[in-house]
């Protein structure tokens, strides 16, 4: 069977489409791939439109199943290519309906602090609703139902991740604006690069998540019980996990609710082809082990003085006022972490488990040539192969082989043109000057990587958080790489999501291609205070796999030793 080079890159619709290197390296799957675009935006639309910023959102397209986004700009055409001029854009400012309600409601932000709100909403609301809707939708098992049944459900768990990547996306400039608010304050007066002002940027004992808060009372339940702590040596972790979850007392309990809440989210990435904890037995097992052996008062200690080393470097009169920016990053540093884990991570995860499912029905009767190639079709082509129609099997085949072969790296960033820079704050009415900073900051932070300089032996890049460690190399590229990680490895990969949270107490550091000073990859590191260097663009190609490396978080290289 031959193949088909992916090698049209068109987009046939007007603008300039720039690829998402910060989230995904390879092609998405069918359901990923529907889900994203219309969900993202209708999430993003809300917030920005609640703040106030003329980025209403961003569309989606997928060449060769690569995500290409476009900015939806208020008072734009579709497909705008650039600016126009300074005093068109101004006149723009002041009559346009859509962009004058925009700009009057950004002007207030800073003042009523929408984020604050969010918080809230999330804590009191999202959190727990979201909570047991999936604690109860976890509870039907898809194998038990015939294919009538299996499609409609099906179509509920499609429904659900739909709403719950949306729910995600509604909190996302709440969860981001307070902190360029403060880089951009304090660069001003302190003149630091971004790298260093964000090492203060955590809370001094790390994120509190709920599923963080209950690995910590299965550890703590395992501290007390040295007996049942001996079960994590058992030769088959699936075992050992089944054994801890039997346990009556307080380990049993404690390991039951963990396993409920967590075992069924997505660890390895963003997609429904990403694997979750309870596929991984043995990264559960390893994940206890360095938890049971961790140092966290030694942490501790070392995130308040880097904290403590910025504050000393903003001028006497402006301290108070830093003070307030460092607690506004901090108040929303919970809902930037546990949104992807509650919402979009779980509904993913749980729809995972009945796409398996179906695709081990429809390999058995000849349909597709593995079961893994469920994931290359979208809902409309599942519920007709349930039926006896849909794609072949050779058309899903070749899209699988597609997924498992392309990258990025073979991909262009920019597709219909470069895109313009966006308007001066000078352009801007000075009511809304400090957001418009804060927002271009946190653009900055998020999207800006290091600049390759390839050396035989050192990948340099941003400086994502600070501190210096000596380990082996593992390099993961795919999910199934993720069972090889073990206590001490620095993790080489492309990218990281939230989802890496549950492994990150294994790792001795991180290194990256992809990502910037604000990316999950950089903020994860610091609130478990790992060392990082983000953005290299090279280091999945220079580091090997199992080589000795030197990762210096706070001059933001990596060296082969």
């Amino acid at each position: 069977m031959s193949e088909v080079k992916p090698m049209d890159w068109r987009i046939d619709e007007k603008g300039v489409w720039e690829i998402d290197r910060a989230h995904f390296s390879t092609p998405l799957s069918g359901w990923f791939r529907e889900i994203m675009g219309p969900a993202f935006g209708k999430g993003f639309a809300e917030c920005t439109a609640r703040i106030g910023l003329l980025l209403s959102h961003f569309e989606f397209r997928y060449p060769n199943g690569l995500p290409y986004m476009q900015p939806v700009i208020v008072g734009a055409p579709r497909g705008a290519k650039g600016l126009p001029p300074k005093p068109i854009f101004k006149v723009l400012c002041a009559v346009h309906p859509s962009m004058r309600g925009r700009l009057r409601t950004l002007a207030t932000a800073f003042e009523r602090k929408p984020w604050l709100d969010d918080v809230r909403r999330w804590e009191t609301d999202i959190r727990p609703s979201v909570t047991a809707l999936h604690l109860d939708l976890q509870r039907t098992d898809p194998a038990k139902l015939d294919d009538d049944a299996l499609a409609a459900w099906l179509g509920k768990l499609h429904a659900n991740a739909f709403e719950q990547y949306t729910n995600h996306h509604r909190f996302t400039v709440s969860s981001m604006l307070p902190v360029g608010d403060y880089i951009a304050h304090c660069q001003e007066w302190t003149g630091l690069d971004v790298g260093t002002l964000l090492q203060a940027v955590r809370q001094p004992t790390g994120v509190t998540t709920i599923a963080g808060q209950q690995l910590e009372a299965v550890v703590s339940a395992l501290a007390r019980d040295g007996a049942a702590a001996a079960l994590l040596d058992d030769p088959d972790p699936a075992e050992a996990i089944r054994l801890l979850a039997a346990q009556s007392g307080a380990v049993g309990a404690t390991m039951r609710a963990y396993l409920e809440m967590t075992g069924r989210r997505l660890v390895t990435g963003y997609d429904f082809t990403d694997l979750t904890a309870l596929e991984m037995p043995a990264l559960i097992v390893r994940t206890l082990r360095a938890h049971l052996r961790g140092t966290r008062s030694e942490d501790a200690q070392r995130r308040a003085a880097l904290a403590v080393e910025v504050r000393d470097q903003v001028p006497a009169q402006h301290r108070a006022a830093y003070d307030e920016l460092l607690a506004a990053a901090l108040a929303v540093s919970n809902l930037r972490e546990e949104r992807a884990l509650v919402c979009d991570f779980w509904a993913f995860g749980i729809a995972r488990g009945a796409l398996q499912e179906l695709g081990r029905r429809l390999a058995s009767r000849g349909l597709l040539e593995s079961p893994d190639h469920v994931f290359d079709g979208t809902l409309a082509e599942h519920r007709a192969l349930l039926a006896g129609a849909g794609p072949s099997a050779e058309e899903l085949g070749r899209r699988n082989r597609l997924r498992k072969t392309l990258t990025i790296d073979d991909a262009p960033q920019f597709i219909g043109g470069q895109p313009s820079p966006p308007p001066p704050l000078a352009w801007m009415p000075a009511t809304v000057q400090r957001s418009m900073r804060a927002t271009n900051a946190v653009i900055a932070a998020l999207f800006t990587e290091g600049k390759a300089r390839h050396e035989p032996a050192c990948v340099r890049g941003l400086n994502a958080s600070a501190g210096t460690y000596e380990g082996r190399a593992r390099l993961v590229l795919k999910p199934e790489h993720f069972p090889r990680i073990e206590q001490g490895d620095v993790l080489i990969a492309r990218s990281t999501t939230e989802a890496y949270n549950g492994i990150i107490p294994l790792l001795g550091a991180v290194v990256t291609d992809r990502g910037g000073l604000l990316s999950h990859t950089a903020t994860v590191a610091r609130e478990f205070g790992i060392p990082a260097v983000v953005g290299t663009q090279t280091a999945t190609q220079t580091i090997p796999d199992g080589a000795r490396v030197r990762v210096d978080g706070t001059r933001g290289e990596a060296r082969l030793m």
